[in-house]
């Protein structure tokens, strides 16, 4: 459903595939959920699309991808469905009566979560997230399966940066640049909040520091800004389509978003992660607890001293998955033990 769902789940089908599995890997269109699995080597059905309209159009959405997913599913007769809290597609496995494995760190994205969760046979998700903050959406016989880890790790450990991508495909300089990645104003767990950061505002005080923009963005407003903020001549470079994020946020100075995965990722790979997203997350909590270099913030100000003031020691590649490796547990091997046990 979102960029970073591309990510982690075209990560497992890749890795179940090279174990035997048959996969079907479904997506709708939206910003750069296609681009992510073809750059992982997946050819996605893709199915319906994201609405930025209202409650009414974002229903109706659902409902068109549920139609045209319907006979696909029908055909391939699945096992097992395997996705993120996902209502259009717990409904399919639950209505066609194959198992539904929901992989969660999100419990703040109420709607999704209500819609989908009561439905699934195993909820996969962070221990650093209080068991209530799960059950509350589970039901008998649900079955919570808790691991030590954050979902980044999975995608992290299997993909290295390559500096030729960031050189010779993005034409950026290593360091010198500065990652960008609007919030999602139109998710319905932003409703009712306002943010004191503005987009435009931002990518104008990140060039003033000497940096380079690199924004990725959510919707076609952020398009527009960007052609924009080029006209005035603005030191910006607009990434569309795909992306290797894990080479962009390695070989960054620092990402700022307004959600929280590519900062997660980028302080994962010990560059400086900046998050404006409202909400406490405990999945952030928990991986700076364990020293990497991830920020909270409310206030543009606070962003501009953060680059002043953070300079994260960054290991090699190799170095950093070892200590990942030793900090974090892999949600692949917890999707893995699932899987052996519901084949016997």
């Amino acid at each position: 459903m979102t960029s970073k769902q591309s990510t982690l789940l075209g990560t497992i089908a890749k890795e179940l595939i090279k174990q035997g599995y048959k996969v079907l890997v479904t997506c709708r269109e939206y910003e750069f959920t296609v681009g992510a699995l073809k750059r992982l080597g997946i050819d996605p059905k893709v199915v319906g699309k994201y609405s930025e309209g209202g409650p009414f159009d974002k229903v109706l959405a659902d409902v068109e991808r549920m139609k045209e997913l319907l006979p696909i599913v029908n055909e391939e007769k699945p096992n097992i469905l395997i996705s993120y809290p996902n209502p259009s597609a717990a409904r399919l496995a639950f209505g066609l009566g194959f198992k539904y494995i929901a992989m969660t760190d999100s419990p703040h994205a109420v709607i999704p979560s209500r819609l989908s969760l009561p439905l699934a046979d195993y909820i996969v998700y962070p221990n650093c997230i209080p068991r209530g903050e799960i059950e509350k959406y589970s039901y008998q016989p649900t079955c919570l399966v808790p691991y030590e880890g954050v979902d980044e790790v999975t995608w992290i450990v299997r993909n290295r940066p390559s500096l030729k991508y960031i050189k010779d495909i993005l034409s950026l300089p290593p360091w010198r640049y500065i990652v960008i990645r609007p919030h999602e104003s139109h998710a319905t767990y932003y409703r009712n909040t306002k943010l004191r950061i503005n987009l435009m505002k931002l990518i104008k005080e990140v060039t003033k520091e000497g940096y380079t923009a690199v924004l990725l963005p959510r919707y076609q407003e952020h398009i527009l800004i960007a052609k924009e903020l080029f006209n005035r001549g603005i030191n910006l470079k607009l990434i569309t389509g795909m992306y290797d994020g894990v080479s962009l946020t390695y070989y960054a100075r620092a990402v700022i978003t307004g959600g929280s995965t590519l900062a997660r990722e980028a302080a994962l790979l010990m560059t400086t992660g900046i998050t404006y997203f409202p909400y406490r997350l405990y999945v952030n909590d928990f991986v700076k607890s364990k020293g990497y270099p991830l920020y909270k913030v409310t206030e543009l100000q606070e962003i501009i001293n953060i680059l002043k003031t953070s300079r994260p020691r960054k290991p090699h590649y190799d170095d950093l998955v070892a200590k990942l490796k030793k900090d974090f547990k892999d949600p692949l091997e917890v999707i893995g033990t699932i899987l052996r046990n519901l084949n016997g």
